[in-house]
């Protein structure tokens, strides 16, 4: 019986250590590549790292996270959102020794899982949530938080009740930014409504600057966008119509540019890359950080902006820092169907992976 014992406590202690091995090996997944003491990070992007908008933005958060942290910083510019020069991009920064890879644009997603199965040992964070190897992260601040925000202040200044919206293309990302600026124009506008366009790209000057004078031809007397560059805004102030920036604000403009939605890209990446760095990555499944984590702000306001708008603003910033988010209470659709009932909020997975109807007071423009 003693032997019986002795055998049964020898194998409960070789399983705890096994397991406490294997904790170990889990939470350290992600840097089982750091084979130097300075870490490697690649960033990939879709346009020129100097684009004053959207790449910009990224290329610039990244190099101050691997400032913060030590880390070298490799770029690669110009690589579309398609397979083969994805795959090279990130064959290259591997190459070169990058452990971490950022992949800063939206369609990279439809790969990511095939290529970071190619590369197990190297962590990957994607700005899509459509994937499923263990290697990858989500990562993405709730911009439609400040977008909510922006919308209260472009349903207060419009006079005609029309607000134009240039957007690239119809996917979650950009529903859920159209809805919740929909959502905030109509707490302070009751009858505005939302005219959406879209282009079919993330650049493409002509077509955005067409979309802004045929929105500003159905009425449209405010102007935001949903896009890499900043192209359609600089025409609408031109023309004389109230504007709201999105993303990042690298130019100036008159004071009919109101407010805009705006990354913290500098404090995301740096969380980002301190959680990897510190063996952390492996406690979250994603990054969407909020207002009340520093993901998301907004510009400062225009003089043209009142009291009486910034104070709601206020007011509703502050509900949701504390205790609601944007899309929670009772929403309709713009088919008259229920969408959310006065007691619940619409979950995460469906805000990032799924949406694809449109809030009450939206419009798509043919």
């Amino acid at each position: 019986m003693r032997i019986d014992e002795h055998r049964i406590r020898n194998l409960y202690l070789i399983i705890s250590v096994a397991l406490v091995l294997g904790i170990i090996a889990f939470i350290f997944g992600f840097r089982m590549t750091q084979k130097s003491s300075v870490t490697k990070v690649g960033v990939i992007l879709i346009g020129r790292s100097d684009d004053g908008g959207w790449n910009e933005s990224h290329n610039s958060g990244v190099r101050s996270a691997c400032d913060l942290h030590s880390c070298i910083m490799y770029t690669k510019e110009l690589v579309p959102e398609e397979e083969q020069p994805l795959n090279k991009a990130v064959s290259e920064l591997v190459e070169q020794g990058c452990s971490v890879i950022f992949l800063t644009s939206y369609g990279y997603g439809t790969y990511v899982d095939s290529i970071a199965q190619k590369y197990s040992k190297v962590a990957f964070y994607c700005i899509s949530g459509n994937f499923s190897a263990r290697n990858v992260v989500s990562y993405f601040a709730r911009i439609y938080q400040a977008r909510y925000l922006s919308g209260i202040v472009a349903g207060a200044a419009s006079k005609s009740g029309i607000l134009g919206y240039v957007s690239a293309m119809p996917i979650p990302e950009t529903v859920r930014s159209v809805n919740a600026y929909a959502l905030g124009a109509r707490l302070s506008n009751p009858s505005a409504k939302v005219v959406v366009k879209y282009t079919g790209s993330w650049e493409d000057r002509e077509a955005e600057k067409a979309a802004v004078e045929e929105l500003a031809g159905a009425g449209a007397d405010t102007m935001t966008s949903h896009l890499d560059r900043s192209y359609c805004l600089e025409l609408a102030d031109e023309m004389g119509l109230y504007t709201v920036g999105y993303d990042y604000v690298s130019g100036e403009y008159s004071d009919r540019f109101l407010t805009a939605a705006v990354f913290d890209w500098d404090a995301l990446y740096s969380r980002v890359l301190g959680d990897y760095l510190s063996g952390r990555a492996n406690f979250q499944n994603d990054y969407w950080l909020g207002i009340g984590e520093g993901g998301v702000s907004l510009y400062p306001f225009s003089d043209r902006v009142s009291d009486e708008t910034r104070q709601l603003v206020g007011k509703q910033e502050e509900r949701i820092k504390t205790w609601r988010d944007v899309f929670s209470g009772e929403i309709y659709d713009n088919t008259g169907q229920l969408r959310c009932s006065e007691n619940e909020r619409i979950g995460d997975d469906e805000l990032f992976n799924h949406i694809d109807w449109y809030v009450e007071g939206v419009e798509i423009y043919e």
